[in-house]
């Protein structure tokens, strides 16, 4: 569908001799091209020195250290009141959306439907975020792909850079040269959704945290402060309103603040909605079984 089959395969198995499950890989990956790290007190990215690369899917997925962060906000909707501490274990994150490239050959196994607008310009670029699915859809690759989807503390903790940043970019500010949200203007000039890794990443290395395509979570959407704010949150069970996260090129700015949530139905496709894959590990260099829920 998007490549010549034999050319992404030779390609792929490529990538696999310089990035290996378990080690750093080489700068490079789509996008912008940004690489190196800096200081904390800086306003460019603080690019993670441990990386791995997800050997069933290719995801290249960066070290979030854990620590304590101000999940929720005074400035948002009511759902996102009132601020509260919470404390996030160390964990990987994706550094990009999940694309169509990567989500062909699951696709391709006849196990989920047809992606809305699948094949249709505008949305099936290779390297474009694959939207229009289910969060189920997004669940089952994950357990394919022997990953998992963030928790909605997990993304929020990544999203904010260790910084408390207002918008998840490279400077917490929002603009059309630091993401993609409705309208045109600056290095945005796509009307649907762009390449990933097509804007500067924050400062924890992670691209499109802020517009693009919304991303699921495995967070079923409870009022602020419910009981924990990790996997236990998650009930297979009782996921009718599930938690959305990010904003999205169809959305205004205001959607990408890093704290703003939205709900959504599990088992309805939404044409702006994508992920990105998650996790477990104890610390840096030590990479945990999936350990994805299970339903009883």
């Amino acid at each position: 569908m998007f490549v010549e089959r034999a050319s992404w395969v030779s390609m792929f198995m490529i990538g696999l001799l310089f990035c290996s499950t378990v080690t750093s890989c080489a700068p490079g990956e789509p996008g912008s091209g940004q690489s190196g790290k800096s200081s904390p007190g800086s306003n460019q990215p603080l690019m993670a020195e441990k990386k791995i690369t997800n050997s069933k899917d290719g995801s290249v997925l960066v070290w979030i250290p854990g620590g304590d962060f101000t999940m929720g906000s005074n400035k948002g909707d009511d759902d996102e009141k009132p601020p509260h501490k919470i404390k996030v274990k160390g964990f990987w994150l994706g550094m990009y959306e999940v694309t169509n490239k990567q989500f062909e050959p699951f696709y391709e196994l006849g196990e989920v439907p047809e992606p809305l607008h699948w094949g249709e310009k505008g949305f099936n670029d290779p390297n474009q975020p694959i939207t229009g699915i289910t969060w189920e859809t997004a669940t089952a690759y994950c357990q394919w792909a022997g990953l998992r989807l963030p928790t909605e503390a997990e993304w929020e903790y990544a999203a904010a850079g260790a910084k408390q940043l207002e918008y998840p970019t490279s400077t917490g500010a929002i603009s059309h040269d630091l993401a993609n949200y409705r309208g045109i203007g600056g290095k945005d000039r796509w009307e649907g959704p762009a390449p990933v890794g097509s804007f500067p990443p924050n400062p924890f290395g992670l691209f499109d945290m802020a517009g693009n395509a919304w991303e699921f979570t495995c967070s079923i959407w409870k009022p602020y402060p419910y009981e924990g704010a990790g996997r236990e949150n998650f009930d297979q069970d009782n996921r009718e309103m599930m938690v959305l996260r990010g904003g999205s090129w169809g959305f205004s700015e205001q959607y990408c603040r890093t704290a703003r949530r939205r709900r959504f139905a599990s088992h309805l496709t939404y044409d702006f909605a994508g992920f990105r894959v998650a996790k477990d590990g104890e610390k840096a260099g030590e990479t945990a079984g999936s350990d994805l829920p299970t339903k009883k």
